[in-house]
């Protein structure tokens, strides 16, 4: 392949960002408050480009994420301006992305969907603010309470509201249909790119369904720790960690994003309904279909380029891609790719099949499908599966 038809980042060397290029609140320097270990000096960054995230997708090498909070402004390459947000298109956020490279304000973050990786670049305060690892909530500035109690305790990269910073400590707010808590945790644990971490919930079994908005305590009449399904419309399970005492039972809803532990009524809980999912579900779909337009497939691995001497903004991965193909140029086909950010226009070095040769459904060239299709009702949560 030519060299101009590989993918390539700008490199730039970053040995640790600091806590203000990365728009987050100043670093602690000091010891953590409490009976909880001492936080990091500065806020963990990645070292540099990844230069491979777009290709392989969200793996375990590419563990430095975010949380798209909102879609906003956004363009394909550093150098040429923002691009507007997409009028009336619906808004998929929040949603897991991983970050590729950054430069100022600007993040190149890589969007996965089960057919194909694209990248862009996105503001910074576009991205959700996060735990950059797993963190357990204060009650107050400086105290970080031992995880194995009552307490709540999030990964990285549970989004949460920042509500305000006082002496190094940042008082949050995460809330979710499934639960609603405030904490507090160190500076220099919150930021709006972390590393990927998820709680352990091997063997964890959650027989047990509790009320809407039930109060988790940190003891029998205790302090309020979280909120369970606070707007009544997650369906929860939970396990109990023992018998009732005196009209309290110690639950655990342990999720590989959030643990939840602590008191609360007995007469709250009931045992789960077998109809009722195992905790809250979340799915997130990036494909709109607007009018008729013509199919096409396309191979694992192949590139999708801005222009024939542009740069590759998107890649084929676990199955063949589905594009629309508005034009035809020479040694290439022009193609539109349909992302969270709207329809995007690109290029790939293929030529179709001519009409009546008999190929492979998967090949090395496209597969041209003339085909017609009327966008469906959509149904009550919104998402519209491919035909």
């Amino acid at each position: 392949m030519h060299a101009t038809q590989r993918f390539r980042i700008l490199p730039i060397v970053v040995a640790v960002l600091s806590a203000a290029a990365l728009g987050c609140p100043a670093a602690h320097t000091g010891e953590a408050g409490g009976n909880g270990p001492a936080v990091p000096a500065t806020t963990p960054a990645p070292a540099g480009p990844d230069e491979t995230a777009l290709y392989q997708g969200f793996t375990p090498d590419h563990e430095w994420r975010a949380v798209l909070a909102r879609i906003g402004r956004w363009k394909l390459t550093l150098a040429e301006e923002w691009r507007p947000a997409p009028e009336g298109g619906p808004s998929w956020a929040p949603f897991d992305v991983l970050v590729a490279e950054q430069s100022g304000d600007a993040v190149r973050v890589v969007a996965d969907r089960d057919d194909m990786t694209y990248a862009v670049w996105v503001p910074l305060e576009d991205l959700a603010w996060v735990p950059v690892e797993t963190v357990t909530f204060g009650n107050a500035a400086g105290d970080t309470p031992s995880a194995d109690g009552p307490s709540v305790r999030l990964a990285g990269g549970a989004p949460i509201e920042v509500l305000e910073r006082q002496n190094g400590w940042t008082h949050v707010r995460a809330q979710s249909a499934a639960f609603r808590a405030e904490g507090w945790v160190a500076d220099a644990l919150v930021s709006r790119i972390y590393r990927k971490t998820d709680l352990p919930v091997a063997g964890e079994t959650t027989g047990i369904e509790p009320a809407a908005g039930l109060d988790v305590r940190d003891s029998p009449d205790g302090r309020v720790l979280a909120t369970l399904s606070p707007d009544g419309t997650a369906r929860m399970r939970v396990r109990a960690l023992g018998e009732a005492q005196n009209g309290w039972r110690e639950i655990l809803y342990p999720t590989v994003q959030a643990r939840v532990r602590g008191w609360v009524r007995a007469d709250g809980l009931a045992p789960a309904s077998a109809e009722h999912p195992e905790g809250p579900s979340h799915s997130v779909s990036t494909f709109q279909v607007r009018g008729d337009f013509r199919w096409m497939q396309i191979s694992i691995g192949m590139e999708v380029w801005t222009a024939p001497d542009g740069v590759v903004f998107a890649v084929a991965s676990r199955g063949t891609k589905i594009l629309v193909v508005p034009d035809r140029l020479p040694l290439g086909m022009g193609v539109t790719v349909r992302t969270i950010f709207g329809d995007v226009s690109g290029w790939i070095p293929c030529e179709p099949v001519p009409e009546g040769m008999r190929v492979p459904l998967v090949d090395v060239c496209a597969t041209l499908l003339e085909e017609t299709w009327t966008r469906p009702t959509p149904p009550p949560d919104g998402i519209i599966p491919p035909p």
